[in-house]
């Protein structure tokens, strides 16, 4: 379990996975790999975290988005390649979601945006804030 806790803010509480859980919806995942998911729950938190601690957290000279979202993407693949049927997991739905928006903003994606991929696009920008908001609700599920 991984706890946020942001003065002024409600505590967010995430559950990371276990292996019981993930088998008993996959059926087939090896212990090896489960960290992937684990890595998924944490980026989420990341993300559905107030951006200034997140980017404390992960270091301010660091574009946050940049290593997060490479992360993500990174993690999701490596799920999909060695388990195609993960797909269905609720934790994976809402990884394409972000990762779709993430695409979106990439470069050669259809709404790049530079400023997106800052700190402080990290902090205000709208496609950020929904990305916040998919990753909050369902980290509190």
């Amino acid at each position: 379990m991984v706890t946020s806790i942001v003065p002024g803010e409600p505590v967010l509480v995430h559950l990371i996975p276990s292996s019981r859980e993930l088998r008993s919806d996959m059926g087939r995942i090896e212990d090896c790999d489960l960290w992937w998911f684990r890595e998924l729950y944490s980026i989420l938190a990341a993300f559905a975290d107030a951006p200034e601690n997140t980017i404390a957290r992960i270091g301010g000279g660091v574009s946050v988005p940049d290593d997060q979202a490479e992360d993500l993407d990174h993690f999701r693949g490596c799920i999909l390649a060695k388990y195609p049927d993960a797909r269905d997991l609720a934790v994976m739905k809402v990884v394409e979601e972000v990762d779709a928006i993430l695409e979106r903003r990439s470069l050669g994606g259809e709404a790049f945006e530079e400023g997106f991929w800052t700190n402080q696009g990290f902090r205000e920008h709208p496609d950020w804030k929904a990305i916040r908001g998919r990753a909050r609700s369902f980290l509190l599920r």
